[in-house]
């Protein structure tokens, strides 16, 4: 699809349905939802509302590919179907724009770039859903969750369980953030149970702490509470050089300083340089001396007591924020990222010291990426233990993720 060209109408449906049909293009393309919209997306004055229509087409998408199905003869080509796949969302989810007016943009935008008779099929096919009482939602796993992902988790998981992992999808996550060590619990709201001693909270009014001076200064840090799993794990009493092996942007750096004894040094890693002028400009904000190198796990130098390493995962145990993350999931993904991970995990044994501590982590919930991975390393290295691994799955007070201390001997 030629997403270089503009609809002639050039108001903010059109500009926003365009961008929608761009996201699906580069998420199909194996780029992340959250990096297309922060670093692709043309009209970040719309993002909210780009968002909010993205994000609804990735947890409706198997009930609206269904829907488009239903009423074709064969499936359309990638190009109308993402066409097809945004105006369904946007008269089912949006009410900002009357049905018929947003129907009338998508049929102007798909004569633009794909064709006069596909402009017609689409107004043809979203008037016939539209008469026939809209698109018929549905709660079902096979109605919600990718094939993919369904047939590995109605293996793993019970129909309740399934069902509760549905439900976490289809509910959008609550606000939540982190408070740093000290600072006043914030009036107005509620405290959320988190792993350690961390300290998070949720709230109805997100305006309020966006717009607070806290979060300008650094005292707030927007996370969801999973995060602190990893960062609890350690014993910090004894530790003098930390290293913080995939850092980006530096969420769980900031929780691992903060329990650092006074004189302690924290290293934060990551090969993204763009990511890492995130973490960068965290520490800079809060006036914090660790070092800061983008580097990949086998270009760090150096030994340290200990080392978090936060590995490239699959996501699917960030789902609720990241929808797109299960539509982008397959077994060669999973096979590349298991790679990935066990990449860094050989330069484990070169930059921890003896009697070190080493904390493996990932958002996922796919035992290939976090037990089993960890039961590999510890057969190719038998100088560490295991001395605690926990799974969180995801649910409608936080997303999902996986932990693992290991013991250098």
């Amino acid at each position: 699809m030629r997403t270089d060209r503009i609809p002639t109408e050039e108001a903010a449906g059109g500009r926003i349905f365009a961008a929608a049909v761009s996201g699906l293009e580069a998420v199909s393309c194996r780029m992340s939802l959250d990096d297309y919209l922060d670093y692709e997306l043309v009209c970040p004055e719309y993002r909210r509302t780009v968002s909010d229509l993205l994000f609804h087409i990735f947890r409706r998408k198997q009930v609206l590919l269904d829907c488009i199905r239903a009423n074709t003869r064969k499936p359309p080509a990638a190009a109308l179907q993402n066409v097809l796949l945004t105006i369904l969302a946007q008269v089912t989810f949006q009410s900002g724009i009357a049905r018929e007016s947003a129907l009338n943009i998508a049929v102007e935008y798909t004569k633009q770039n794909i064709g006069s008779f596909e402009g017609k099929f689409v107004n043809a096919l979203v008037r016939n859903v539209l008469r026939s009482g809209g698109v018929p939602l549905s709660d079902a796993p096979e109605k919600v969750l990718p094939p993919a992902v369904l047939k590995r988790w109605k293996q793993r998981f019970s129909p309740s369980g399934l069902a509760e992992l549905v439900d976490a999808f289809l509910t959008p996550p609550e606000f939540t953030f982190r408070a740093e060590r000290g600072v006043p619990s914030p009036a107005g709201c509620e405290n959320v149970s988190a792993s350690g001693c961390f300290r998070f909270f949720r709230t109805e009014k997100p305006g309020d702490i966006l717009g607070s001076k806290e979060l300008a200064d650094g005292k707030y840090y927007i996370q969801d509470p999973a995060t602190s799993l990893a960062p609890s794990l350690p014993d910090y009493s004894s530790v003098k050089n930390a290293l913080d092996l995939c850092a980006a942007p530096g969420g769980k750096s900031l929780m691992i300083g903060e329990q650092l004894n006074s004189g302690a040094m924290l290293t934060a890693a990551d090969r993204s340089a763009r990511r890492q002028k995130l973490t960068q400009k965290n520490f800079e904000l809060r006036n914090l001396p660790w070092r800061l190198l983008v580097a990949d796990a086998a270009s760090v130098e150096g030994q340290y007591d200990l080392i978090l390493a936060d590995v490239p995962c699959s996501n699917t145990g960030v789902f609720r924020r990241r929808p797109d993350a299960l539509w982008r999931f397959s077994g060669s993904e999973l096979a590349e990222v298991m790679h990935i991970q066990r990449e860094i995990l050989k330069n484990i044994p070169r930059l921890l010291l003896p009697g070190g501590q080493f904390v493996y982590s990932t958002c996922s919930i796919e035992e290939q990426e976090n037990h089993l991975q960890v039961e590999y390393f510890l057969k190719q290295h038998p100088d560490f233990t295991l001395k605690t691994e926990k799974q969180l799955y995801p649910s409608l007070e936080h997303d999902g993720a996986y932990a693992a201390l290991l013991v250098r001997k």
